[in-house]
């Protein structure tokens, strides 16, 4: 009987933990696309990334991309600059996205 129901605990616990880990990684594969964005003067980083973040996104993630894609090691933009803001791709986009890179539109 001690059995059975440690078996049936450990399944369980089992499920809960796959089900989560299943369910993150799923959630981590999105997709971007980047956009060449000009800084002007007054310009700040959170200014540009406000501007292309989701209404669901914080515009520090946003800002973390932007460093990133561009090898930033601070938020320090010059006027004439020239960066790459990565941007989400939604699922049509990313379909149309992958027809353009293969010249099928």
């Amino acid at each position: 009987m001690f059995m059975k129901k440690l078996t049936a605990i450990v399944m369980a616990v089992f499920l809960l933990y796959s089900g989560y880990v299943f369910g993150t990684v799923s959630a981590a594969n999105e997709i971007y696309t980047t956009r060449t964005v000009t800084v002007y003067s007054g310009d700040t980083m959170w200014d540009i990334a406000s501007r292309w973040a989701e209404d669901d996104e914080d515009v520090r993630a946003v800002i973390y991309r932007i460093c990133e894609a561009n090898g930033l090691q601070n938020t320090d933009l010059q006027p004439g600059q020239k960066i790459m803001v990565p941007v989400r791709v939604h699922a049509g986009e990313g379909v149309m996205l992958a027809e353009a890179a293969n010249g099928n539109l």
